[in-house]
């Protein structure tokens, strides 16, 4: 595995799920960008209400540029907002930058009472449908694979990364 794998996606697409299993998979480090926010500076919704979005986003940031440095090529999962920097973005292209396409029907099941996300204030599915509304085109833009994982599972997603890797003299 030469170059890294980077999973993007609006948030409950997968990301970390298939990740973890893509990782298994291809005998690869999986880093997840969330985990290592959380990990430096405590809960989500906590960093949200010390920091705000802006402080969040920074830690982001840190943490895909530490996910992206490291001398083994690993499967990273990144926030869904992890696109938002154009920095990131540069980031990402560095990487086999694979988008986890999906809608509001298939995340719905995930996100109904999860009140772990601080952006999804109010309605949930929504605030997830507006999100994603801003950035399904910056997600679009960053990628070289689109896999659309409606209807699949994690482990359909992972394989079919896995072989368009390899197919793509990775």
């Amino acid at each position: 595995m030469s170059t890294p794998i980077v999973l993007i996606g609006p948030m409950a697409s997968g990301k970390s799920a298939v990740g973890a299993l893509l990782g298994r998979m291809l005998d690869a480090e999986f880093i997840d960008t969330d985990a290592l926010v959380i990990a430096g500076h405590g809960p989500i919704p906590s960093i949200f209400e010390a920091h705000g979005e802006e402080g969040f986003r920074r830690f982001e940031s840190q943490a895909l540029a530490r996910a992206m440095g490291g001398q083994t090529p690993a499967v990273v999962a990144t926030g869904g907002g992890a696109v938002l920097a154009p920095a990131n973005r540069e980031l990402l292209g560095g990487g086999y930058c694979v988008y986890l396409l999906t809608d509001a029907r298939t995340v719905a099941p995930r996100i109904g009472a999860d009140r772990s996300r601080p952006l999804l204030d109010g309605d949930p599915l929504e605030s997830w449908s507006r999100i994603f509304a801003r950035r399904r085109g910056l997600y679009e833009a960053c990628a070289h694979l689109t896999i659309d994982t409606r209807g699949l599972n994690a482990t359909q997603v992972a394989s079919l990364i896995a072989t368009a890797y390899r197919d793509a003299g990775h």
